[in-house]
């Protein structure tokens, strides 16, 4: 079975990052969520690119600049609007587990959503993905959720960044992937994710060469392609 992960929710039907997108994101059935995570100026983790245009036709500025009331204000849909993680987390039954996937650009936000994570229960839950230098911010705070590396340099990572590290997958643009490369990546333990496979027959020839997760902008498309078992992969609440 092929992981199918939707990047930054179901940008076909809602702005990426948006509750919408995500309520459609796993109405399509996705396994996981892919949402991206940056740190507001006021330090709130949210969901969004790393610019947002304060208001419409206003240039776009970094989130790290824009307060939370900024952000809120920055959509003149009240139903796209920049959501806080913490928004994001009530979209889902307590107790259960949201099939997320948290990216975060920066150790300083990846660590904020890791917190927030621990004060509801989910510490080690949710996995993470990210560079080098992130995913080794959350190992240093101890956080054991498994972890996806952003890995398209040549070969497999060196030894001390794998040890250090530990991740499960190895998140490589798909362009750069092979049957012969997927094999070898298998072969020293990882797991392998396509990143960035929007077109319908490039999904199934990675399907076909063995990748076990692939991420999209077209979760639909993937989603007929991988099994329609669930399994354990846990159920959005109703929206509040």
């Amino acid at each position: 079975m092929t992981l199918s992960i939707a990047m930054s929710a179901d940008t076909a039907q809602a702005p990426g990052n948006t509750l919408p997108a995500l309520r459609s994101a796993l109405r399509a059935g996705a396994d996981l969520v892919k949402v991206d995570v940056h740190l507001s100026a006021d330090g709130y983790p949210v969901l969004a690119p790393e610019q947002v245009s304060p208001s419409p036709g206003a240039p776009p500025r970094p989130v790290r600049e824009l307060s939370l009331a900024e952000l809120a204000a920055a959509r003149d849909n009240v139903e796209q609007r920049v959501p806080t993680l913490m928004e994001v987390l009530a979209e889902f039954r307590p107790g259960t587990v949201p099939p997320l996937l948290i990216h975060a650009p920066a150790a300083e936000a990846a660590l904020a959503a890791e917190s927030l994570l621990h004060e509801r229960g989910l510490a080690g839950r949710v996995p993470f993905t990210g560079s080098a230098e992130v995913l080794g911010a959350l190992r240093t705070r101890g956080e054991e959720a498994g972890t996806m590396l952003s890995w398209d340099q040549p070969g497999l990572p060196p030894e001390d960044v794998a040890r250090t590290l530990r991740p499960t997958y190895l998140r490589i643009q798909h362009t750069l992937l092979n049957r012969e490369r997927i094999g070898e990546i298998h072969r020293f333990g990882y797991l392998v994710a396509a990143w960035g496979v929007n077109e319908f027959p490039e999904m199934a020839r990675q399907v076909g060469m063995g990748i076990d997760a692939l991420a999209t902008e077209r979760v639909e498309d993937l989603v007929s392609l991988s099994s329609r078992d669930r399994g354990d992969i846990p159920q959005a609440a109703e929206s509040a």
